[in-house]
């Protein structure tokens, strides 16, 4: 059974923003893993859909199950919110709410933004609503990194240091593969030489890509599996890759550039086989009709209207915008071109690379898209909050299905931002972009650099472009790309603010009953010592008067009856709606102190009968027998509270 049953509404909403969250990242974060690929024509977007629905499951599924953390350990102090995890679960639909709406928005737009730093931003917004600005991370030190520091600042500074690093990574990789293998006049030749090294190297790059972005935890409960055999394994992996490259992958190759071009590099216009068509016997449209049902047309329509609208996003062009737009064609037309053959050498690289990434992205990326909705499961089923989670399957399942619809129907928009409108792309620049994107986060994985795959490919597309000087870049595409980056964290975290403040701080039956039951509970225990002190008072009051009792004078048992009729009767008023609707918690633990007060001062509980009544044999020393020394008092209360 649940432990917070009553919460399980954050469960439902939950899922459901889950799912546009992750269709969002899709047609948002993916696509721009995807964008180098398609922007150089090395796959349709069609054949991207398919490669993500496959390995961007796999990754998921095999890798992506392992313990994550919440998200808001290193941005925001958890333990703020151990005491009210329903509320850090609120604050999660919240965010996961609020980064839908950001990531569909700038899809629209065209810009590519982080996921994780959406979530961020979602996390600083409502822990500055219920902590202040000491439940942030901020900046705090961290010796295992460089900057030396963790928190918001590493993501600020990831806006800068992510792009430049990718891009001079990029730059300088295509560079070597422009001067070493582009510009010769042998070059087809030269890439049949240069292509087993590159394998090598890609293979290797990616595959401990993989291992460490992913698949570490999962192939590990311990520390066994360590960074540096992730790297011989690789190595072993990538060893056989380049031999099945040199005996299986050439000959395939060049015979299959050789059916695509000439000697002269020329393409070769595929031909068309005459297609035969059986002529039927024309039918009477009249017969036509009478055989069509009434309601056909409509159904064919409507399949057909849900059928063009679910293969829009897989049938768009990215690459008309070149035509319509003059910048844009200026800095395609004015990029260096190639040999053909080279070029299409290169696609084999870039799509394994591709195919490379995306396993990553869902065995990785996915696995902390699942922290949040496997944090509010989990609050809903334990009603504790804990730093890292294990999400379940059909968690997993509902971010990469998102993933994957998101980038089938909407992912167009990016990957042609990426692809096309940054700078122009071929096989062989979105080859350098990839895999400096790779290396890079790689290397950042090692020594703690702050980095985002969004800003490592916007980097590495800026760093090939630049190789064609400053008029290759389009420097207002990358200049909005920017300004999306560092407006994630501002935006989402000002709208999840207003809405989580809006709940937090709005009336709620769940908790209005809570409360009501501790005020009820509380007020009662506070009534009934009231009547228990009443009543031992009046059985003093004879003794009182006729002054037998040192500790209770008659003025004394005069001023306490009086105190227990003038503060008994507002407990007992306190609970009743009729005469008081709104009680402040102040109010009702005074009740209960002052109640305690009185026992602790004035009974015979705790002053013992011997203090009450002098004289009296009830306190027992086993050493001398009776004695008429005063019983010690147990203290109830601590002294700042005794009144």
């Amino acid at each position: 059974m649940a432990a917070l049953p009553e919460y399980v509404w954050l469960v439902v909403v939950g899922t459901f923003v889950s799912f546009g969250f992750g269709w969002g990242t899709g047609a948002n974060d993916v696509a721009n893993a995807f964008g180098t690929s398609v922007g150089s024509r090395t796959l349709t977007l069609r054949q991207a859909v398919i490669i993500a629905s496959v390995f961007e499951f796999a990754g998921a599924l095999l890798l992506g199950r392992v313990s994550t953390n919440t998200i808001a350990s290193g941005i925001a102090d958890i333990t703020a919110f151990q005491r009210d995890p329903e509320v850090y679960a609120y604050g999660m639909v919240c965010a996961l709410t609020v980064g839908t709406v950001w990531l569909i928005f700038t899809s629209y737009m065209g810009l590519n933004v982080s996921s994780t730093h959406s979530i961020i931003g979602g996390i600083i917004g409502f822990a500055l609503v219920w902590d202040g600005a000491n439940a942030v991370t901020w900046a705090k030190k961290d010796g295992s990194s460089f900057p030396p520091y963790k928190g918001v600042i590493a993501i600020v500074l990831s806006w800068f240091i992510a792009p430049v690093l990718t891009g001079l990574t990029a730059a300088t990789i295509f560079f070597m593969v422009r001067t070493l293998v582009l510009r010769r006049k042998n070059s087809y030749a030269l890439s049949f030489w240069t292509l087993p090294p590159f394998v090598l190297i890609t293979t290797w790059i990616n595959i401990y890509f993989v291992f460490t972005k992913g698949a570490k935890k999962a192939l590990s409960n311990n520390d066994s599996w360590t960074d540096a055999k992730a790297a011989w394994v690789s190595a072993v992996i990538a060893v056989g890759a380049t031999i099945l490259c040199i005996f299986v992958v050439l000959p395939v190759l060049r015979r299959r550039a050789g059916r695509r071009f000439d000697q002269n590099g020329r393409p070769i216009p595929q031909s068309v086989a005459p297609v035969a068509v059986e002529l039927q016997p024309a039918t009477p449209a009249a017969d036509v009709e009478l055989a069509r049902s009434p309601s056909e047309p409509t159904q064919l329509t409507a399949w057909q209207w849900f059928s063009k609208a679910a293969n829009h996003g897989l049938d768009v062009d990215i690459h008309q915008v070149v035509k319509t737009n003059e910048k844009l064609a200026e800095i395609h037309e004015s990029a260096e071109e190639f040999e053909p053959r080279v070029e299409f050498a290169f696609t084999y690289l870039q799509v394994f690379s591709a195919i490379c990434v995306i396993f990553a992205h869902g065995a990785g990326e996915v696995g902390y898209m699942a922290g949040p909705l496997a944090t509010i499961w989990n609050v809903y089923l334990k009603g504790e909050l804990f730093k890292s989670v294990k999400p379940p399957v059909w968690v997993v399942l509902i971010g990469a299905m998102g993933l994957v619809i998101g980038l089938a129907t909407y992912g167009y928009n990016v990957t042609r931002a990426m692809g096309v409108k940054l700078a122009k792309l071929t096989p062989t620049r979105g080859f350098a972009a990839e895999l400096a994107t790779a290396f890079v986060i790689m290397i950042a994985s090692q020594y703690g650099l702050p980095t985002s795959s969004s800003q490592c490919i916007t980097g590495a597309i800026i760093g090939v472009g630049l190789l064609e000087g400053s008029k290759g870049v389009n420097w207002t595409q990358f200049l909005k790309q920017f300004l999306s980056w560092v407006s994630t964290l501002f935006v989402i975290g000002l709208f999840v603010a207003a809405l989580f403040a809006q709940g937090v701080y709005s009336p709620s039956k769940i908790s209005g009953k809570q409360v009501s039951r501790y005020e009820d509970r509380v007020t009662d225990l506070s009534i009934a010592m009231y009547s228990e002190f009443n009543t031992t008072l009046q059985s003093y009051q004879s003794a009182s008067q006729q002054g037998l009792l040192v500790n209770l004078p008659a003025t004394t048992w005069s001023e306490l009856n009086n105190t227990v009729a003038t503060r008994a009767q507002p407990a007992d008023t306190s609970i009743n709606p009729k005469e008081t609707q709104t009680v402040d918690v102040d109010q009702i633990l005074d009740t209960l102190y002052h109640s305690l007060s009185l026992f602790q001062n004035f009974t015979v509980f705790t002053l013992g009968q011997s203090t009450v009544y002098p004289g009296a044999n009830v306190c027992i020393d086993p050493a001398v027998g009776n004695s008429t020394a005063a019983c010690r008092s147990p203290v109830l209360l601590p002294a700042n509270l005794v009144q």
